[in-house]
């Protein structure tokens, strides 16, 4: 009996002597509650209990032979296919419940999120909330994850920056070059994204890729700004910084030149 095959039926709702019975059915069909507890390890007093559940289901049905009550189970793949229909029945039926209820959070406030996969899910879902214009950051491991919401919203004419570390091909976007040294990384946390959704609103992360990915959602106006400007302006301070000479250093105080020397802008087109 396929350890998967249980699994998979338990994350439908099934419980292990359920999933069990079904399997043993599919194997051999019709057959008594004796023969379904010996095929499948149910122990019998439980097994009637349990046959009559997968009944109720829909996943086995009953007939009588010769004075006695035995089972056998829809096919899998029928099974599976009014799962599918009862399915999208319920989500429809539930999504114009919801529709009715719901309200769209205050993003005023700063949401938190967890967890890698979330996180570029929201990502994903932002991006294809925009209308103008687009200031995404992050290095170029993570943009394969997200290109599919990218491209989508450059054919819907939305204006897209991309700021990475080194140069990757994004048709339709203007990509913005500068490297970032490890140091300078570590202190922002890894591998992380910086997503400014038409100067509206802003998703923040890092430790991306690792299992303490962290991220704040928020359409906050001072926080979008700040994220914005930074993206917009940082690239290229360090070539103005060079290009002042000594004046930077009379300008700039001494502990604070290291913001300014850590990248080499680009700005090739996709």
């Amino acid at each position: 009996m396929s350890g998967d095959a249980v699994h998979g039926l338990m994350e439908l709702g099934f419980s292990t002597y359920e999933a069990k019975a079904y399997l043993a059915l599919l194997g051999k069909s019709p057959v008594s509650g004796y023969e379904l507890s010996k095929l499948s390890g149910v122990p019998r007093s439980m097994i009637y209990e349990v046959a009559g559940k997968l009944v109720g289901r829909g996943a086995a049905l009953t007939l009588r032979l010769e004075g006695a009550v035995r089972y056998a189970a829809l096919p899998g793949t029928q099974f599976i296919e009014q799962l599918r229909r009862e399915s999208e029945k319920r989500l429809t039926a539930l999504r114009a419940e919801l529709a009715g209820l719901n309200r769209a959070p205050d993003l005023d406030y700063v949401w938190n999120l967890e967890g890698h996969a979330n996180i570029l899910a929201k990502a994903a879902e932002r991006l294809d909330a925009a209308k103008r214009r687009l200031h995404l950051a992050l290095v170029p491991e993570t943009i394969e994850e997200v290109e599919t919401p990218l491209k989508h919203a450059i054919r819907r004419g939305v204006r897209v920056v991309v700021y990475t570390t080194r140069t990757v091909p994004m048709p339709g976007a203007q990509v913005v070059v500068a490297s970032m040294p490890e140091q300078a990384r570590a202190r922002g946390g890894g591998a992380g994204l910086i997503l400014v959704v038409d100067g509206r609103e802003v998703l923040l992360a890092n430790h991306l890729g690792t299992s303490g990915a962290r991220a704040s959602w928020t359409s906050n106006p001072l926080i979008v700004f700040i994220a914005e400007h930074h993206m917009r302006t940082d690239p290229y301070l360090p070539e103005m910084f060079a290009a002042l000479g000594r004046r930077a250093a009379q300008l700039v105080r001494s502990e604070d030149r290291e913001l300014f020397v850590h990248r080499e802008p680009k700005t090739p087109r996709g």
